[in-house]
């Protein structure tokens, strides 16, 4: 839950009402996102009670096309998920750090932005004890700043049913099933990182019935959340009104003549990203150090500190993070990282149709979480994934940039770097008992 209650959820609401003129609408685009964000969650459950071990979505992929499949995905992920992820939402906090500290300039939002990075990498290399009670402390701050937000704007508009429309959504000149597709983009980014604690299944006890629990409580937890949240803000703010604004939380004080709340507004946005940030990170390294424990990495990525915690792994994810912070917008390294998603989480769904191909005849284990219909749903979420990806490509040629065909671009170089990382001899399994 604190990976996912980010950046998302002040900035996309008003991009959902960009274009949808109707508040119950809108409401449906966050509980059908909700609902994906549940199939997702039950196919990782499976996955990860498959194989418990740190890495998640590189272990499956791993495991069900080899070897090259798992380098692939590994530093693919390390690089677009982890560096890019962190840095969509650090892109955010930098934002709001400078509006709330009055600084104008364009330096200011990326120093922020990698501070926080910085700030977030010191936390975690003290240990994974330490990491989590952070990570904990800041999501109960976060989903009690959303629950105060929604009750102070029901309060405002003194009202439990959506505001009359004000007007009309942007002209998109997009038919209703595009428009809700659209609008459905960027509410997943509100969801994105539900799934993350699957990568510390290695680390957790009594993994089959703890994660599966863990998982879909999560993706329950972060709809009920949202749709309520969403819920309280059409009430004080109609979508035509709310369309396109990049706060819409600023927006309904606005309207009702305290403004003056605005800083405090900032500062919650950004307590929210700076506790994204924080659990992105904690959960996201744990690949790279898998990975060095298959010799597909460096091997200093695969040593853990006396309080469990793989600094060198939190130091390149951190590195990362802070390049695309100095080098895009929030907008341009949200559309890249979808992008790299696409691929790589289409793979880890398709895994499991692998998985349970090869298991046809035998008897299936008890100690793992099946999913019923488990192939049915994990070729649905392939597909959209497809999807998906397909309509960023578009919407790049649309907008003149071709940022997302750099991007598959470098996922095709990882296979090359496979081959001369082979040839090469670099890296090295660790042996049993070191």
């Amino acid at each position: 839950m604190g990976a996912a209650i980010g950046s998302g959820i002040f900035a996309t609401p008003g991009e959902a009402a960009r274009h949808l003129s109707s508040s119950w609408t809108i409401l449906l685009v966050w509980v059908a996102a909700g609902v994906i964000t549940l199939l997702q969650t039950l196919v990782t459950a499976e996955l990860a009670t498959r194989f418990p071990k740190a890495g998640g979505e590189y272990q499956y992929l791993k495991e069900a096309y080899g070897e090259f499949a798992g380098f692939f995905f590994g530093w693919s992920f390390v690089v677009f998920i982890l560096g890019g992820g962190a840095g969509t939402i650090a892109a955010l906090f930098g934002g709001f750090a400078a509006e709330l500290a009055g600084i104008e300039s364009a330096w200011a939002s990326p120093m922020f932005g990698c501070a926080a990075v910085a700030a977030v990498v010191i936390v975690n290399a003290a240990g994974l004890r330490a990491g989590a009670v952070t990570q904990n402390t800041l999501t109960i701050a976060k989903v009690a700043a959303l629950v105060g937000i929604a009750a102070g704007a029901i309060v405002i508009a003194g009202r439990w049913t959506p505001a009359p429309n004000e007007g009309t959504a942007a002209a998109t000149g997009e038919g209703w099933m595009s428009a809700f597709f659209m609008a459905m983009l960027p509410v997943f980014w509100s969801y994105t990182g539900a799934t993350d604690s699957a990568k510390l299944a290695e680390e957790t006890r009594d993994v089959r019935r703890a994660l599966p629990r863990a998982l879909c409580g999560s993706a329950l937890a972060l709809t009920a959340v949202y749709v309520l949240y969403n819920y309280a803000l059409l009430c004080a703010v109609p979508p035509g009104v709310m369309a396109g604004k990049r706060s819409v939380p600023s927006l309904v004080f606005e309207r009702a003549g305290v403004g003056y709340l605005g800083n405090l507004l900032l500062g919650i946005s950004a307590l929210v990203c700076l506790g994204a940030v924080s659990s992105t990170i904690l959960a996201n390294v744990r690949v790279m150090f898998a990975m060095a424990r298959d010799g597909l990495a460096p091997r200093m990525f695969g040593h853990m500190s006396e309080g469990q915690s793989p600094i060198a792994a939190l130091v390149l994810g951190g590195a990362l993070a802070c390049a695309f912070v100095v080098n895009r917008s929030f907008e341009q390294i949200l559309r890249i990282y979808f992008m790299a998603s696409t691929v790589l989480f289409g793979l880890a769904y398709l895994s499991l149709i692998v998985f349970r191909r090869r298991e046809r005849g035998g008897a299936p284990s008890t100690d793992v979480f099946r999913l019923p219909a488990g192939p049915w749903i994990a070729g649905g979420l392939v597909i959209l994934e497809a999807a998906l990806a397909v309509n960023i490509v578009m919407a790049d040629f649309r907008n003149g940039t071709r940022d997302s065909l750099w991007t598959l671009a470098f996922l095709a170089a990882m296979a090359v770097f496979y081959v001369v990382w082979k040839r090469m001899g670099w890296g090295r399994a660790e042996l049993p008992g070191q």
